[in-house]
């Protein structure tokens, strides 16, 4: 192999076979874009000016990249449509005669019922877009926190400062026992003496990588927040009165929420543990959780680029760079045995890694 003074990376040709060194939470923030919700808004006959003006500037500002909101819009006049086009338009089943919103969930959240959905107003419309939570959430996110937990209150303040401290406890743990996976590269380690470097391990940010979590507490009496909580919380686990515990990640992602009354510490280090653990799947569908409504432009902040051969990062060190001309090992090689399927490894490394995620899996979010 050919060797460089400063600096030697290998190439390893992507197979599938071996887990991503950057964590779940950092590789679901740089790489997997946020699913899109459909807003749909109805009437018969012409909406209201101040709401079709803002609906129009929703529209021109979803056609510009990045985009500011995982959202598609779509404005429909209810008497210019026939009965079967009608039935033949999803989310329309229980439209009435008055201006109305639905917001249609992604296919992601494994549900025919609506995420939410209301009078077509445009104080309804600014609640649906953006509220204080998530602006405060999207902000630790993209400042390098590596969960933002919400704990949406009871109302019962006994509940909610024991939930609150036993969130505390579970963190603490995590916070002193798990570490950054090993071969992560930040951007500016290019620049020093590494050796077999699998450019997928680079991160795609300079964002802070740390692990990091960050507590937030929602007032479900915040009319501020009434509609985030909607699309956040289903109403069965509302009506509970426990104090439920929210983890998102990546750009606005979750595993649904849970009831603090059924937490223990070693359950949130568990969920910490797979979030903060090497990217064992790197397609987004085949680990656990599913997206939010964040007004959010991830990209324009994140300023991402994927790191390849021919990437400027890349290119600046080209004087200090080379690339190993040997081939590959054969799959049994790197094995010691029989070829693996890349799939069914996958599928086996998701089903262990993600089992302690798992007990925060939402089982149907619904409005």
């Amino acid at each position: 192999m050919k060797t460089v003074t400063a600096l030697t990376v290998s190439i390893l040709l992507a197979s599938g076979l071996f887990a991503c060194q950057v964590p779940v939470f950092r590789f679901a923030l740089e790489r997997w874009p946020a699913d899109n919700f459909r807003l749909l808004v109805t009437s018969h006959g012409p909406l209201d000016q101040a709401l079709g003006s803002e609906l129009e500037n929703l529209q021109k500002s979803l056609e510009t990249e990045p985009r500011p909101i995982n959202l598609e819009l779509e404005v429909i006049d209810l008497s210019t449509l026939t009965e079967a086009q009608r039935i033949s338009i999803p989310g329309l089943e229980n439209v009435g005669s008055e201006p109305s919103m639905i917001l249609i969930p992604p296919q992601s959240w494994q549900t025919e019922k609506t995420a939410w959905s209301g009078a077509a107003t445009t104080e309804n419309l600014a609640l649906l877009l953006d509220s204080p939570a998530r602006q405060q959430c999207a902000d630790h996110l993209l400042k390098g926190a590596s969960t933002v937990w919400i704990i949406v209150t009871s109302g019962d303040a006994e509940k909610d400062s024991r939930a609150k401290a036993l969130l505390a406890s579970g963190l603490a743990k995590a916070s002193s026992l798990l570490e950054i996976p090993k071969g992560v590269v930040r951007r500016e380690d290019l620049n020093k003496e590494l050796a077999n470097i699998d450019l997928d391990d680079v991160l795609r940010s300079d964002i802070p990588l740390s692990i990091s979590f960050v507590s937030q507490t929602l007032d479900r009496r915040d009319p501020a927040e009434a509609v985030f909580l909607s699309i956040l919380v289903e109403p069965e686990a509302l009506r509970t009165g426990e104090p439920l515990i929210v983890p998102i990640f990546g750009r606005g992602r979750t595993a649904g929420p849970v009831s603090a009354a059924g937490l223990t510490i070693d359950r949130i280090f568990g969920a910490c543990e797979y979030l903060c653990g090497a990217c064992s799947c790197q397609v987004k569908q085949g680990n656990p959780g599913y997206d939010l409504l964040f007004k959010t432009s991830w990209d324009a902040h994140l300023n991402s680029t994927i790191i390849t051969a021919e990437s400027e990062i890349v290119q600046q060190a080209l004087d200090v760079v080379s690339f190993s001309p040997d081939p590959p090992a054969s799959e049994s090689e790197q094995t010691g045995g029989l070829p693996i399927h890349p799939a069914a490894l996958g599928l086996v490394v998701v089903l262990l890694a993600g089992g302690a995620f798992l007990v925060f899996r939402k089982t149907a979010p619904a409005g």
